[in-house]
């Protein structure tokens, strides 16, 4: 064999060597991984930039402006709920998605920090309801299905009392007035028995004057 054939066959085996070692090596760091237990954070991650902070923890996630006012908290709230806040620069809650008893429901809030507008979905039943309430969180107007199920606009007082309700079933719809100890006073559109017309009552109930008779 000549030299030059020596000299070959001993650079293919140093390559073969080296590849074996390569992979004896490989093979050892797959196995100390796979039977390593999993590293976790002690802390929360902070990612920050010119315009602002996120902090990644264990319940969510929380994003700051430039001034470090907290806008935005996506995660679990106090209450153990999954929660969207939304804050505006003065780090007053304005908005806030949550769900209530595992029923969702939508939160305005003013700048003095009073519900607003409340939009949800009733436990119970999974109707929808709409509040429009006023600067001392009274509701003003609801939106939502009655106890017979038929869909019904409500007026609300300052006092929270209702004074007039709106309603329709399949053949007509009515509209009920009412004063403020809750007497009924005007009732108008659709009546048992298929009669339409309006009638109106004294605070004792009694009708005053009605059309048709």
């Amino acid at each position: 064999m000549d030299e030059q054939l020596r000299s070959r066959i001993a650079r293919l085996e140093n390559v073969a060597r080296r590849e074996r070692a390569v992979a004896i090596g490989l093979l050892a760091l797959l196995m100390a991984t796979a039977q390593a237990p999993a590293q976790t954070s002690s802390g929360p991650i902070v990612v920050s930039s010119a315009a602002g902070s996120t902090t990644f923890g264990a319940t969510g996630l929380t994003v700051r402006d430039k001034a470090n006012a907290v806008r935005t908290f996506a995660g679990i709230d106090a209450d153990g709920a999954p929660s969207l806040d939304l804050t505006d620069s003065a780090a007053h809650l304005r908005e806030s998605l949550y769900l209530l008893k595992d029923s969702p429901m939508l939160r305005d809030f003013d700048s003095a920090g009073k519900r607003r507008v409340e939009m949800y979905l009733s436990s119970d039943t999974s109707d929808g309801t709409l509040n429009l309430r006023d600067a001392s969180e009274v509701a003003r107007l609801s939106v939502f299905r009655g106890n017979q199920g038929l869909p019904e606009i409500g007026l609300y007082g300052s006092d929270g009392k209702i004074r007039a309700y709106f309603s329709a079933d399949d053949d007509m719809a009515y509209l009920v007035m009412k004063d403020n100890t809750a007497a009924t006073r005007l009732v108008m559109g659709s009546y048992t028995g298929g009669k339409v017309g309006m009638d109106i009552r004294n605070p004792a109930g009694t009708i005053l004057w009605s059309q048709p008779k």
